[in-house]
């Protein structure tokens, strides 16, 4: 065990070439207070070091400010009469498990999403600030993250992307809304309303936090009174100078104090140099609301660099998109969204709640596709995995938005290494089959034979890959013979091992590929892809009655090494998506019936592995 100041950790992140803001995360953690002990840093810094860090920061926080005010889901966390309530014995770490279910905020013109959590919290940038909002009646100040359910709401507008967040108040309600707007810059908007018979006072926070930890923030300057920069990136647009302001530092204490106590200067007096070396810094602009009233404010989406230069913030702000002269409300975002998503397949459907799921869906669907990319989700989930892309290109042909999918799938023979495999991360053996059944399930719905003719090549290649692989080394143990290598996988399938789900896309990608070879002509090669997924899948139900035997029941676990355990809901896939096997064969029967009576809360999955919870899309898998 080593005990790493801030310099040592400065230089092992140098070494490992990790990115500015884990740096950040970690240095600012040693000025919360605390130090700690860490083994093997190597090992600790790969994709997830951010998290861990994060991590670390907000358990010391949360320990050394018990009156500061808390996002939504850590004050639920913190306390002990709360069902959410979260123990933390000696582990170091403190972050989001119990309320992970933000939403997406976005436009179909922009590559960026932020998110809004089930308080109104608008967090715009991965792993950044966040704006809050308190409402000050004539009796008490009303804070979202610290409200009884009874006195929340939340609801989409419209089924749209428009996040409409109420609070109960004296007299009515406070109304705020989240959406994005697109144009010559991009802007998640804000909009508060009085919803109530009495005016009320409105405080907008910069907070340090966001919904899965703390957040750095070091410097937050007022520009011009209505110009917010924070660590040197312009963050918030106010559409006029508020008459009220304060700022602290965590050394001095919550912002939200000087609030709570009616002490916020008039005037607006705001610190000319606000830095806080372990960043908490955080501010709030206070705005009287009358009866009626709206107040909007914008957040840019596209975050550039963070910078402790001076002179390079006032560039920023110089060139900075002003505050929008026009704005459309959120009814009408609300209505371009449903013009939007009119032109693909409609369902009609009896019960109004599955109606308004079905047509969110397609909407989200559309703000989770970027153009060349198309992603799981905002934020964390910002990222394109072949296998996540499968799923949601598929269903976006499925509403009709066949533009949209080719737009992707056309990018896959660049996304293709030189010997044919589809890279999103090393190791995914799943990646191929995923790719070649995307491309022929597109062919398949829109019979694109410019896509088609652009993307054979890659097919070809896609599919001599796969054999190869499962080829490289043939193994003595019978039920792994023929199979791909063991690899990472889908996170819901567990550690590092051999998996059937790799199988089952590796056999329909070359079914796939026979498919797409043959429609372009090249029959020969069709020809052999389909002898070679015959051939692999000969292999696979072999492994398959090897491992029915040593277990003793027809239900396919993981991977072939694997007993009956919850990642057996992958082996699903072999029936849908894939067809592989009919609904009523008998290993598809077992496995659901031993998913159902051993894995399920209820009517949802639990999901044991990884991302332990109810698993939504996995309880799709198994409906």
């Amino acid at each position: 065990m080593s005990r790493l100041r801030t310099w040592a950790v400065r230089r092992v992140m140098g070494r490992l070439r990790i990115d500015d803001d884990i740096v950040r995360h970690l240095s600012t953690f040693q000025r919360l207070g605390e130090t700690f002990d860490l083994e093997s840093p190597g090992e600790m810094l790969p994709i997830g070091a951010r998290t861990v860090f994060r991590a670390l920061r907000t358990r010391a926080a949360a320990q050394i400010g018990p009156d500061w005010i808390w996002p939504y889901w850590l004050e639920n966390q913190l306390d002990p009469t709360s069902p959410a309530f979260v123990p933390r014995g000696h582990l170091p770490f403190l972050t989001n498990v119990t309320a992970r279910n933000w939403t997406a905020i976005g436009n179909v013109a922009s590559t960026w999403e932020a998110i809004v959590d089930p308080r109104g919290l608008v967090t715009t940038w991965f792993d950044g600030w966040s704006l809050d909002w308190w409402i000050g009646g004539d009796d008490r100040w009303y804070l979202p993250s610290r409200e009884p359910p009874s006195r929340m709401r939340q609801q989409l507008v419209g089924g749209t992307p428009v996040v409409e967040t109420a609070m109960r108040i004296p007299g009515g309600e406070a109304v705020h809304r989240a959406y994005a707007i697109a144009g010559d810059d991009e802007f998640a908007m804000v909009e508060i309303e009085n919803r109530s018979r009495v005016p009320f006072a409105l405080a907008l926070a910069v907070r340090p936090y966001n919904p899965e930890g703390l957040a750095v923030i070091e410097r937050i300057e007022l520009h011009d009174d209505t110009t917010v920069t924070v660590d040197g990136r312009v963050a918030l647009l106010l559409p006029k100078p508020p008459p009220r302001a304060a700022a602290s530092t965590f050394r001095d204490g919550d912002s939200a104090g000087i609030i709570l106590r009616g002490e916020a200067p008039v005037g607006g007096e705001f610190p000319t140099r606000l830095r806080d070396e372990a960043g908490m810094a955080q501010a709030a602009f206070v705005y009287p609301l009358p009866h009626t009233a709206t107040l909007r404010v914008a957040l840019p989406l596209v975050a550039s660099k963070r910078t402790r230069r001076r002179s390079l913030t006032r560039r920023r702000v110089e060139r900075a998109p002003s505050y929008p002269s026009t704005v459309p409300t959120p009814a009408q975002v609300a209505r371009g969204w449903v013009a939007q998503s009119s032109g693909g397949l409609r369902f009609e459907v009896p019960d109004a709640r599955l109606q308004e799921a079905i047509e969110a869906n397609c909407r989200f669907l559309l703000v989770l596709h970027d153009g060349a990319d198309i992603t799981p989700g905002p934020s964390t989930y910002h990222r394109f995995w072949f296998r996540d892309a499968t799923y949601l290109l598929a269903a976006l042909d499925r509403y009709g938005f066949h533009a949209q999918a080719a737009e992707v799938l056309a990018t896959y023979p660049d996304r293709q290494r030189v010997d044919g495999f589809f890279l999103s991360q090393p190791r995914e053996w799943d990646a191929n089959g995923c790719a070649l059944w995307a491309l022929a399930e597109h062919w398949r719905l829109s019979r694109d034979r410019e896509l088609l003719e652009a993307t054979v090549g890659a097919v070809a290649k896609g599919a001599h890959w796969i054999e190869r692989k499962r080829a490289t080394k043939r193994r003595n143990d019978p039920e792994l013979y023929g199979l791909l290598p063991a690899g990472v996988s889908a996170e819901h399938l567990g550690p590092f091992d051999y998996f059937y789900w790799d199988d089952f896309w590796g056999v329909a990608g070359l079914r796939a590929a026979a498919e797409l070879l043959a429609a372009a002509g090249e029959h020969d090669a069709a020809r052999a892809a389909g002898r070679d997924a015959d051939s692999f899948w000969a292999d696979v139900k072999a492994s398959l009655g090897y491992v029915a035997t040593r277990l003793g029941t027809d239900a396919i676990p993981a991977g072939p090494r694997r007993h009956i355990d919850a990642g057996s809901i992958g082996s699903l896939v072999a029936c849908d998506p894939l067809r592989l096997m009919a609904a009523d064969e008998s290993r598809i029967m077992s496995t659901a019936a031993v998913i159902r009576e051993r894995f399920t809360l209820g009517d949802a999955f639990f999901q044991a592995i990884s991302h332990t919870g109810l698993g939504t899309y996995l309880t799709m898998q198994l409906a």
